[in-house]
Parts: structure tokens; C-alpha cells; sequence
């Protein structure tokens, strides 16, 4: 049986259960906190779509090609693996689509796959993320934390492959 479809219908009963235990008007406070939410939706639009504006031009700019096939010339790097380490600093649904790319390309089970899998499990989206919500709260001191994120995803590329290139080559 699958118990997954109940889930949410026994939050959503147990917090209409603890508001009235509380006596809180539950339907008043879910417009409130809707309000809010639409509130910082339109305040971090500006940024998302710049995000998006950005990583688009980036990726239909021939300077990723042109990088990925020099590297791949002199045998340093696959160019698409290259190219997932280029997205994934910079945008989600970006680096998502190459890895789905590398998946269908050297399979799942391949060296390229799981060590896709690593960086897109060990990385994060770090130029997204101090984009967007650094822009929200309004920190313009950014300089420090945009070294710290690509330092740690500099180390988790090179600590992923070695890590996979060990348990594989076993």
C-alpha cells in the first residue's frame, strides 16, 4: 500500500488540529503568511531573472565550446564533465541538464556518471545563491563569500574525483 498520498492530508489535518488546540484562526495566518511569501517573491524576482538572463547568454556564448574542446584536445578533462563543472556554480536547472546529458551519453553506472553524481551531490550553486539571496537581504560584501563557495566547490570537484577514481579503479 502506498502510504505516501496520505502525508499530506495528515499535515495538513494535524495542523488544523494544533491551531484550534491553540486557538489560532488558521485560515487568517495561511493569507498572512501567503501575503509575505508573495511579498519576497516579488522582492528576489529582480535577481532570479538576472540569474537566468546571465546563465542563458553564458551558455549560448561559443566560450564554454571553445574551452571544453582545447581541454579535451590536450586530453585534461571530458569536455562534458568540463562543462558540468562550469553550470554548477552558476545555475540548478542548468547543471541539471548536462548532467541528464551525461547520464544518457556514458550511463548511470559509468566513471562520468557517478562522478556527475558526486559533484552534483558534494557542490552547490554557489553564484545563485549569493545572487539571489544575498540580493534579497540586501549584503553588498560579497567578495569573501563568493571565494569561500568556489574554494569549496574547487575542493569537492578534486576530492569527488579522487574518491570515485579510488573505489572504482578497486
Amino acid at each position: 500500500m502506498n502510504y505516501s498520498v496520505y502525508i499530506i492530508p495528515v499535515i495538513i489535518i494535524s495542523l488544523m488540529i494544533y491551531a484550534y488546540h491553540k486557538k489560532i484562526n488558521a485560515y487568517e495566518s495561511f493569507i498572512k503568511g501567503a501575503k509575505e511569501g508573495l511579498k519576497y517573491s516579488f522582492e528576489i524576482l529582480p535577481y532570479v531573472a538576472s540569474m537566468i538572463i546571465a546563465t542563458s547568454v553564458f551558455r549560448s556564448s561559443l566560450f564554454v565550446e571553445t574551452v571544453t574542446k582545447f581541454l579535451n584536445l590536450a586530453k585534461i578533462i571530458n569536455s562534458d564533465i568540463l562543462t558540468f563543472m562550469i553550470f554548477k556554480p552558476i545555475s540548478g536547472m542548468a547543471s541539471l541538464a548536462v548532467l541528464k546529458e551525461i547520464y544518457q551519453t556514458y550511463g548511470t553506472d559509468s566513471f562520468l556518471g557517478i562522478f556527475a553524481s558526486v559533484i552534483q551531490g558534494s557542490s552547490d550553486t554557489t553564484l545563485y545563491i549569493i545572487t539571489v539571496y544575498f540580493g534579497a537581504i540586501g549584503v553588498k560584501e560579497i567578495r569573501y563569500a563568493i571565494k569561500a563557495g568556489l574554494l569549496n566547490d574547487i575542493i569537492s570537484f578534486l576530492i569527488g574525483f579522487l574518491i570515485v577514481w579510488l573505489f572504482l579503479s578497486v
